[in-house]
């Protein structure tokens, strides 16, 4: 899975209104998509990241509801798109996809890794949280 919560998730559930027409995978970030209403996070989107889906469904309706967690005061275990380096440890990075971070962007700045999962430079797996305030939004 892409982003999993593994601390401080508690009570941070909701079932969020999402577009019609979107297939959503267990695990990804999601966003508004201007018109009140969830899709999936792109690479490159300069967004904020509030929301993370936790139930794969593709939706037949606008405003039909997915199962979120909200990200603020939530620490999740992140896959990475390629192995995280030492110095990319106490930065924020990019998302690379919606269920993929970028460790070596660092222009949008929407997750912050606390820590490295297995060996530097082969391990492509990160902890951290997200981050508000996307500097370029």
């Amino acid at each position: 899975m892409a982003f999993v919560p593994i601390d401080g998730d508690s009570g941070k559930y909701k079932e969020v209104a999402a577009a019609d027409a979107i297939t959503f995978v267990k695990g990804n970030a999601v966003v508004d998509d201007g018109n009140g209403l969830l899709t999936n996070a792109s690479a490159g989107g300069n967004v904020d990241i509030f929301w993370v889906v936790m139930e794969s469904k593709l939706t037949t309706a606008s405003g039909e509801k997915v199962l979120c967690v909200r990200t603020d005061g939530v620490t999740f275990l992140a896959d990475c798109d390629a192995a995280w380096s030492q110095t990319d440890v106490l930065t924020q990075v990019d998302l690379a996809s919606a269920a993929t971070l970028n460790p070596d962007a660092v222009t949008d700045q929407l997750f912050y890794i606390e820590r490295g999962v297995g060996i530097a430079g082969t391990g492509k797996q990160v902890i951290g949280h997200f981050v508000p305030g996307a500097p370029n939004a």
